[in-house]
């Protein structure tokens, strides 16, 4: 891991303090017996709140030259939006839930200290007892993974930048302790389904790399014989996707030969638990919700749908690989899923990628625009409306992810509807008379309010569209072989460059003119998009 210092940027509140401003004047970040630009909370009742600019996952230090009292006690409490670092406990659903954010802290004179570990934006530090606080420097410690060769992505849209470098920074900010999280704030865990997405992106930004490994097998080995992973039967498909589209992109055979046995017996369970006619009867489910693609399809019909296409789309990866007669009946017996109707975008986009072709599937995934995507199944609509035929997917996922972005996010949500910014605010201004709170009066499930994490790892899913679908590379045998089929959507420049085996694969696209510079054991084959 890399720990970075960052300074505030702006002050967003104050009460009771002395030159506040001069907690922005940068220092070098050690005490110091010079008076000189402190800042000052005199006394109890005093607070300051800080914005550090961006989304940081981990705690905040104080250089603290004075403290009149000796010691002091402060009350600390950090937001990924202004709303939550000024929110109480229990306030539109404020939680310490996963990582305490809300917290007292002692601190000394001549001190230097970190406190908490959390993901946030904002701080708002207020003095509860003693007197005379004069910090020299407030900073928040952000941790991001120690990385070797990053890739990246530009092209001549700004807002197109934005949103892959934001996706960028999300997934990393993800990957803490050699594990992919599934968010910083909350969901400090490790969810099967979550990963995929995660996981694919990763591979375009960081290349082949341990995090991906660590969690993939921690699942495995943390599932007890009889158990779903993560208590969720569909996350046992999910990991049947993730062992073959890692081995897929890395040529990593080892690691399939380490998982395939565990890859079996999970489809040799569903195809158990599935009658010939595809009904699917999951008898050693422990859970109240054992049909489960998204939480905006949770426990409705789309839900036995969705989940049952996911277990087909598994089945097919798994045989991408190598003959399983469990997986090949579950092709079968799952097919007259692939036709039945649904309300759910996301749905239909997994009876696309598991097979199904229909003339009005396009026209469905692109009605209203961004209406009814998700952060975590963005990436799958997306992909499934291409097959589809459909034109709309750069427009809409500009539309969509742009929204966040016009709100003041710096890092992808756990959710986003676009219906949100109607009468909003930004996340980054203490909410107003008659604007809605954009964090906390929004979110479902697990995700109400302040409790919704606003760095989620799976909402990283864009990247790896933007990769696959406009610059248009698929990574085949292993990664040995890049099929490179650009599709520009209007674009004129773009220019990439991808972590592959061996180096970095750069491209480079002007005026439809394409140059490709790779490493010598990489095969590059130039397609047109009609072939």
């Amino acid at each position: 891991m890399v720990s970075q210092l960052v300074s505030p940027v702006a002050v967003k509140d104050q009460h009771e303090v002395r030159y506040a401003e001069k907690v922005l004047i940068t220092k070098e970040p050690c005490l110091s017996f010079s008076l000189d630009d402190m800042t000052g909370l005199r006394e109890p009742g005093a607070y300051i709140v800080l914005d550090f600019g961006k989304e940081v996952c981990g705690g905040i230090r104080l250089i603290t030259r004075i403290v009149d009292s000796g010691s002091a006690t402060l009350r600390i409490t950090l937001g990924e939006s202004v709303a939550e670092a000024c929110s109480d406990i229990g306030q539109k659903n404020a939680t310490n839930h996963h990582s305490p954010r809300d917290f007292t802290a002692l601190i000394s004179n001549l001190s230097d200290l970190t406190f908490g570990q959390s993901g946030f934006r904002f701080a708002r530090i207020e003095l509860i007892s003693g007197a005379g606080v004069w910090f020299r420097s407030v900073y928040a410690v952000n941790n991001l993974p120690w990385i070797e060769k990053e890739g990246t992505l530009t092209t001549d849209d700004e807002l197109l930048n934005q949103i892959f470098d934001t996706a960028a920074y999300t997934l990393k900010l993800c990957c803490q302790n050699g594990y992919i999280w599934d968010g910083i704030k909350r969901d400090r865990l490790v969810w099967c389904g979550d990963l995929h997405p995660e996981i694919i992106s990763s591979m375009y930004i960081l290349g082949d790399n341990a995090n991906v490994r660590n969690s993939l097998r921690i699942l495995r080995k943390e599932t007890k014989d009889g158990e779903w992973i993560n208590r969720i039967p569909s996350y046992c498909a999910w990991w049947v996707v993730n062992l073959c589209d890692y081995c897929s992109f890395s040529g990593n055979e080892e690691f399939f030969q380490e998982g395939k046995q565990f890859a079996r017996d999970i489809l040799e369970k569903f195809d158990r638990e599935t009658a010939e006619d595809g009904t699917i009867d999951f008898k050693t489910d422990s859970t109240n919700n054992p049909f489960f693609l998204d939480w905006p399809t949770a426990h409705t019909e789309d839900a036995r749908i969705g989940t049952a296409v996911l277990i087909r789309y598994a089945a097919q990866k798994f045989l991408e690989f190598e003959e399983c007669d469990a997986a090949a009946r579950l092709v079968q017996k799952l097919r007259n899923y692939l036709d039945m109707p649904c309300k759910h975008k996301c749905v239909r986009a997994f009876q696309i990628l598991a097979g199904r072709r229909h003339a009005d599937d396009a026209a469905f995934l692109e009605a209203g625009g961004a209406k009814g995507i998700s952060t975590f199944m963005a990436y799958y609509i997306f992909k499934a409306n291409v097959i589809a035929g459909g034109k709309k997917s750069l427009e809409i996922l500009k539309d969509y992810y742009g929204g966040m972005l016009q709100r003041g996010a710096t890092t992808f949500w756990e959710d986003f509807n676009i219906e949100w910014l109607e009468g909003s605010g930004r996340i980054d201004e203490i909410p107003a008379e008659g604007v809605r709170d954009i964090h906390g009066d929004y979110g479902a499930f697990c995700y109400s309010g302040l409790r919704h994490s606003l760095c989620h790892g799976w909402s990283s899913g864009v990247l790896a569209f933007i990769v696959e679908e406009i610059l248009g590379l698929r990574l085949a045998d292993g990664g040995k072989t890049a099929y490179i089929t650009p599709d520009m959507a209007g674009l004129k420049d773009m220019d990439a460059s991808i972590p592959v085996s061996g180096g970095m694969l750069h491209i480079a696209i002007h005026d439809g003119e394409v140059k490709v510079d790779a490493p010598a054991e990489i095969q590059v084959i130039l397609q047109s998009k009609n072939g």
